[in-house]
This record gives structure tokens, sequence and C-alpha cells, in this order.
């Protein structure tokens, strides 16, 4: 499935945006459900993020997974917990999509190029 990775990599980010969840609720890990729950998410995350990368570049898997994590995460943090939303948050927030569509279509670019390559030095 050409798909695959792209949904492996979604997978690994929900994953871990659920760790980092359940590691809020785990209170500092006094909660033991909640602990193995984040461990057993982590887990998951880092095994999907592993497979995705026999598929997709390093720095553009990981600065998705990352990116997307931290946006994700900075949002249930606004609606769950009522943590604080400014308007430099809000720019902070447009700053990690930007960056994350920036580097996606810049690795695009850099692999049609060498792909565009190769296939020339072989004709």
């Amino acid at each position: 499935m050409k798909n695959a990775p792209i949904v492996q990599l979604s997978f690994a980010i929900v994953s871990e945006v659920f760790g980092i969840t359940f590691m809020k609720l785990s209170d500092g890990f006094t909660h033991p459900v909640f602990g193995l729950v984040t461990a057993a998410c982590y887990v998951a995350s880092f095994v999907l993020l592993t497979l995705a990368l026999k598929h997709l570049s390093l720095g553009m898997a990981y600065g998705i997974w990352g990116g997307v994590g931290t946006l994700l995460t900075t949002l249930v943090g606004i609606i769950v917990w009522d943590d604080p939303f400014s308007i430099i948050v809000g720019i902070g927030m447009i700053a990690v999509v930007a960056g994350i569509a920036l580097l996606s279509k810049g690795t695009q670019e850099a692999e049609e190029a060498a792909a565009a390559e190769s296939s020339e030095a072989t004709a």
C-alpha cells in the first residue's frame, strides 16, 4: 500500500499525543494505570515511527511527528486543561504548521530531483 508509511506516521503521532495526555493524567506517575498506558502509547508510537522511517526520510518524518505532535498536544492542553492561549501561542502554532509544510515540500522537491537525476544517469 503506497500510503502505508503516512498511515503509520499518523498513528505514531496519535499514539504520542495520547501518551503525553496520559502522562499528565498520571500525575507524576502516582497513578500506575495511567503510567502504564503512557508507556504503552509511547512504545506504540516509536514502533510505528520506526516502521514509517523504512519508507520516509528521517528529517521529514521526525519533523512531522514532532511538529504535529506538538501542535495537537498544545490543542489538547488548551481544550482539556485550560492551558493559556494567547496571540503569541497562536502565532507559534501557525509557525509550526508552516514549518511542517515547508519541510514536506522541500523534501518532496529534493526527492523528485534525485529521482530525475537517477533516471537521466541510467538513460
